[in-house]
């Protein structure tokens, strides 16, 4: 459904009008959020909710969240100097879950490469890493003649 559909609907019916003014509320608050974040961070993260006057902001890792967690205070600072009410920011971990229908990458390794892998495994003595090889020569080999 189209934004401004979705906007007539939620805007006609009178049980729907806090839905469509904490949609507003969020849409604020993630336009300031990727304004004041680190560009970086704020692409894989989120604004989330606000909740007693503290904004909850959903990372897609824990990296992420670690990272965010060093820059609250300043971003804080930033988003009350917008007139934004918020005494606090919480930085929660929530995975984004991948788009339905979008294939996993697919990695290939060139012949040329096979070959060269397959000069050094045979040069090898038995070990962890010559299994390794030969695993991974046999899966690509696989993939080449498939």
């Amino acid at each position: 459904m189209p934004a401004h559909l979705a906007h007539s609907f939620l805007s006609a019916a009178p049980n729907l009008q806090t839905l469509l003014q904490q949609a507003q509320k969020l849409l604020v608050l993630q336009k300031a959020w990727t304004e004041v974040a680190p560009k970086p961070l704020a692409a894989v993260s989120r604004v989330g909710a606000v909740r007693l006057q503290t904004l909850i902001v959903y990372a897609n890792n824990g990296a992420v969240a670690g990272k965010l967690r060093q820059f609250v205070p300043s971003l804080l600072e930033k988003i009350q100097n917008r007139g934004i009410e918020i005494t606090a920011i919480r930085v929660d971990v929530q995975v984004e879950s991948p788009l339905p229908g979008k294939k996993p990458k697919t990695l290939t390794v060139s012949y040329n490469a096979l070959s060269s892998l397959e000069k050094l495994e045979q040069s090898l003595v038995d070990s962890p890493l010559k299994n390794a090889l030969h695993t991974l020569i046999q899966r690509h080999s696989d993939a080449i003649k498939d």
